[in-house]
């Protein structure tokens, strides 16, 4: 029998296969079979042959009720469903039972039947038509509320216009939401950071549309200058995705700023940013509102109005990592300030203000709202039981929380928060590994394994870490659990981490690893392994002659990295045939074809990683030069290195110049900022001194 992703919570093989067959029908008489009927539609998206009407086999879907009267099985499922986690079983739990000559489903809800149905897919095995292993499996999660924090829009306008499914329309969310469902996640956190994805009549300034952006011309070689506009504004269809994610279990929460990146209305209107302090030396002064001025917030509450109207089933606002200065206008003095002593503390008291006020405009406009915050993420990390219980006063009650710690601190400091708030508003921890991971100008660093030392580095964001914080919310019986995917393609294995720990799994994370590729891609599993454990990437940003601060890769290339250079370059062609295999296989695979772009992905980073090598090399020759000829040859070599760079990005993706609406140049893509560094050096008479910064998202952490 296959192995299973998640894996089955309890099994027993009954031995034999069901008749051969090529079509399901449904049937029975639950109180949800005209749905249940849509949904066997739905969960057939890469197995459409089956949803024909030839030679079939019967799905049989009963209630619970109906389990010891049909399958005298009501002691072996009462040892099976721990006390716990009877309620998750009642409520998304199913047992699902094989025989020969039909399929029975014994669940109370449509989630059960989501689920029961996403196991029947992975057990299917093809031959003359398709046949299933005859078993008996009760099937429930461990945690309720199986989250990804993904990216409709992320700092769209500030930092860049959008990469990966931040470009997708309709058909591409429907695959990756019957992926999600396929592997039974049932939450997704859409980030809707920077210029809003959608229509804002009263606002139409703060819209993403209209921006100006330059786009490489492969066929003449030149760039072209181009107005991009959200493909949910071109065509809209976020309430038909909503609507059609509803179908298979799935809710939906607006992942916002708590006045940071809120619509593109501070670049459309600078005079109502925050004011800085004289002199100031901080770089980002435009990614929140004064609050003292009405207007500012007029245009939030209207925000939550047209996010409500969307089909949201709930927000997840985030407090602004960028705690080191807060408004100076006169009239924030005498308020916000009031009381305070520092500017963090002033940054809590105003959004403490202005969360009670976006709550009651959002429980207006939908009362079944659920409002959930991710905030008190700076130091101090560990706090004592009566500052948390501060904390929770100064919220209300019924806000639920998508961040609790994890990193840098002992599980005792997630313990207290349970205790403190109480198991069901913990819906997140620190488990933000692509999160990070995606702000590296799309090269691949998901593991301890894939970077230059990362074991040395401050910011500790790895899968690994996810895995353990999974494992502690599960045995804490936390409510929710979070998991970042801001970059889908090329991070399948954080994807399933988060699927297979919230349901329950219990592998050592090594182990998992393998046990997923396996399950997932069976005969190609060795091969992905490899590659994955095999990749090396040094960010641009680690060269010594790159002066800009990058908080997400601190260690610079030394000496003591050279052998481990070479073994990268060694193994790089290697790597490359491994992936074009893969590639092809998946690429011919009709139920696994969604995952060719993936390694795509790996391919394009590999590829990069290996000129970046002959600059770090280069980087090394630099600093050892003796003469300023030596010097200015390694310069020169460097230059068209990152130009070589250069052409595998634009060739390969969308989004990969400046972007400047704030006043402050911005792009992920390290190659502007290091030709700048470059040039520098070979030309002092004509230094560019304005930086071009890696992405607006890294400047909330240079405090690491």
């Amino acid at each position: 029998m296959r192995q299973m992703m998640p894996e089955v919570k309890k099994i027993r093989e009954k031995g034999g296969y069901s008749k051969n067959f090529y079509s399901f029908f449904l049937f029975g008489e639950v109180p949800f079979l005209e749905e249940a009927k849509e949904i066997l539609h739905l969960k057939l998206w890469n197995y459409e042959e089956l949803g024909g009407s030839k030679d079939g086999i019967g799905i049989h879907l009963r209630s619970l009720g109906e389990i010891q009267e049909v399958l005298g099985e009501q002691t072996w499922l009462a040892k099976a469903v721990p006390e716990e986690e009877a309620g998750l079983f009642q409520k998304q739990g199913y047992l699902l039972d094989i025989s020969e000559e039909e399929i029975q489903i014994f669940t109370d809800t449509k989630e059960g039947l989501v689920y029961a149905l996403a196991t029947v897919k992975q057990l299917l095995e093809e031959g003359e038509g398709f046949c299933l292993p005859c078993i008996t499996a009760a099937d429930w999660p461990s945690i309720k509320y199986r989250s990804l924090s993904v990216t409709f829009a992320w700092y769209a306008g500030y930092g860049r216009f959008g990469f990966d499914m931040q470009l997708w329309g309709l058909e591409e969310w429907k695959q990756f939401l019957n992926i999600c469902s396929d592997y039974k996640m049932n939450q997704l956190n859409m980030c809707l950071y920077g210029y809003w994805p959608f229509h804002m009549k009263e606002y139409p300034e703060a819209e993403l549309r209209g921006l100006k952006m330059k786009l490489w011309n492969p066929e003449s070689e030149n760039w072209v200058e181009v107005e991009y506009m959200h493909p949910n504004l071109a065509e809209e269809f976020l309430p038909q995705l909503i609507e059609y994610g509803h179908k298979l279990g799935i809710q939906f929460f607006a992942y916002i700023g708590l006045n940071s990146y809120s619509g593109g209305y501070s670049n459309a209107h600078p005079d109502q940013r925050m004011k800085m302090p004289k002199d100031s030396h901080f770089i980002n002064d435009f990614d929140s509102l004064c609050l003292s001025d009405e207007k500012t917030i007029q245009y939030l509450k209207q925000s939550m109005r047209n996010i409500v109207a969307q089909g949201f089933d709930g927000i997840d606002f985030e407090e602004s990592e960028e705690a080191y200065w807060y408004c100076n206008c006169k009239t924030c003095r005498q308020t916000f300030w009031k009381g305070c002593k520092t500017p963090e503390e002033t940054l809590h008291a105003a959004n403490t203000w202005l969360l009670k006020i976006l709550y009651e405009e959002l429980k207006a406009a939908r009362p079944d709202i659920t409002i959930g915050i991710r905030a008190w993420r700076q130091p101090p990390l560990v706090r004592s039981e009566e500052l948390i219980e501060e904390m929770k006063a100064s919220i209300p009650e019924d806000v639920v929380l998508f961040w609790a710690p994890g990193q840098y601190v002992e599980e005792s400091e997630f313990e207290k928060w349970v205790r403190a708030f109480g198991r069901d508003r913990i819906r997140a921890r620190d488990t933000e590994a692509i999160g990070f991971a995606a702000g590296l100008g799309r090269l691949i660093r998901p593991f301890k394994w894939n970077g230059l030392r990362c074991e040395e580095e401050p910011i500790t964001q790895y899968i690994d870490e996810d895995i353990r914080q999974h494992r502690g919310s599960v045995k804490m019986h936390a409510a929710g659990i979070n998991g970042y995917l801001f970059e889908w393609y090329g991070f399948f294995m954080a994807f399933f981490a988060h699927a297979y720990y919230s349901w329950g799994g219990e592998k050592a994370a090594e182990d998992f690893y393998r046990y997923s590729l396996q399950a997932v891609f069976g005969g190609l599993a060795d091969d992905i392994y490899f590659v994955m454990t095999q990749m090396f990437t040094i960010h641009e940003s680690q060269l010594n002659i790159f002066e800009l601060e990058f908080p997400f890769a601190k260690n610079k290339v030394e000496e003591r990295d050279i052998p481990r250079i070479q073994e990268a370059i060694e193994v790089y062609p290697v790597l490359i045939q491994k992936l074009d295999g893969i590639i092809e296989t998946l690429r011919l695979d009709k139920r696994n074809s969604a995952f060719a772009l993936h390694f795509k992905k790996w391919k394009v980073s590999v590829m990069r990683s290996r000129v970046i090598y002959d600059m770090a090399l280069e980087s090394l020759k630099y600093e050892k030069a003796e003469t300023e000829e030596e010097r200015q040859d390694c310069l020169r070599r460097m230059y068209l290195q990152n130009e070589r760079e250069f052409e595998i990005i634009r060739e390969n993706y969308f989004d990969v110049n400046p972007v400047t609406e704030t006043g402050t140049a911005s792009c992920m893509i390290p190659y502007h900022e290091l030709k700048r560094c470059i040039l520098n050096r070979l030309y002092p008479d004509r230094r560019q001194e304005k930086p071009v910064y890696l992405g607006v998202e890294s400047l909330g952490w240079m405090w690491f």
